[in-house]
């Protein structure tokens, strides 16, 4: 026969006294209710450790989901490179070949470009990486700037060649052969004279028979001079930018008429500025 269960009533009164609510709990619930709660307590926490778990797996999924990801597009980033690695070095073998060439012209001039040699001593086909190439064609196209900007090239001024570098004969009565070291440039008086490079003024003011001169000393040793000038626009130890105005056309010193006598030098010795009116 089954045993019926024990019952306690539990009655329920609220503050005016006026209801009663019973409530009918089962004894045995009541003799044990630390049990119960406990049971409880243990089944509220391993629900909440489960959704805790479902969270951080969630997460951890994410972000190997990512890892992936980054993995992937690495691999796909190294695919393409490995690619583009026949294309890349076609490209750096026409630049070499356009640096030699403006390397060959300025040691035409006695000029000597200082190659950069690359760092790891890998072999000129080993591409390692763009940026360490790059860093090296930097560093060689500096070298080749500042040889460029301290060697004299080009004219001065923009005006017909009249004598030329060498021997001809005395323009002032045709009598006897000299030796002319520069070149003349015929121009009207007051034409400006521009400096052919970077430097520094080393002498301004009359010279015997060039009249008012300009002797400006650039880098690499050379030297330009200037002569004939009506008017000098700089001063000893100024500082000289390419293309920089310095003076103007005219016919001081043992001069035929308005023109501008130019010079170079190349440690300490005149050359013919002929060889440096273009870069080839």
């Amino acid at each position: 026969m089954k045993r019926k269960k024990e019952k306690t009533t539990i009655l329920f009164v609220n503050k005016n006294s006026q209801t009663l609510k019973p409530i009918q709990v089962t004894t045995r619930v009541i003799l044990h209710w630390k049990k119960f709660v406990g049971l409880f307590v243990i089944i509220f926490l391993s629900l909440l450790a489960a959704v805790a778990y479902l969270i951080f797996a969630n997460a951890e999924q994410k972000l190997m989901s990512a890892a992936l990801l980054q993995k992937i597009h690495s691999i796909h980033y190294s695919v393409a490179s490995q690619n583009d690695t026949s294309a890349l070095r076609e490209k750096f073998t026409k630049i070499d070949t356009e640096l030699s060439a403006i390397n060959g012209y300025l040691k035409a001039r006695g000029i000597r470009t200082n190659i950069p040699q690359a760092e790891g001593g890998e072999a000129d086909h080993d591409i390692v990486s763009a940026d360490e190439i790059s860093d090296f064609y930097i560093k060689y196209l500096d070298r080749i700037s500042y040889n460029i900007s301290y060697t004299p090239l080009g004219l001065p001024y923009a005006g017909k060649i009249t004598s030329t570098f060498g021997h001809r004969e005395n323009p002032f009565d045709g009598n006897g052969i000299e030796t002319h070291k520069g070149l003349d440039i015929s121009g009207p008086v007051g034409s400006p004279v521009k400096a052919m490079a970077k430097g520094e003024v080393e002498f301004a003011g009359e010279k015997g028979g060039f009249g008012n001169c300009i002797i400006l000393k650039h880098g690499n040793g050379f030297e330009t001079l200037y002569g004939h000038l009506s008017k000098i626009l700089v001063k000893p130890g100024q500082k000289i930018n390419i293309g920089e105005e310095i003076g103007r056309i005219g016919s001081t010193g043992r001069s035929t008429g308005p023109h501008l006598h130019y010079e170079v030098h190349k440690n300490g010795k005149k050359i013919n500025p002929q060889s440096f009116l273009t870069l080839k």
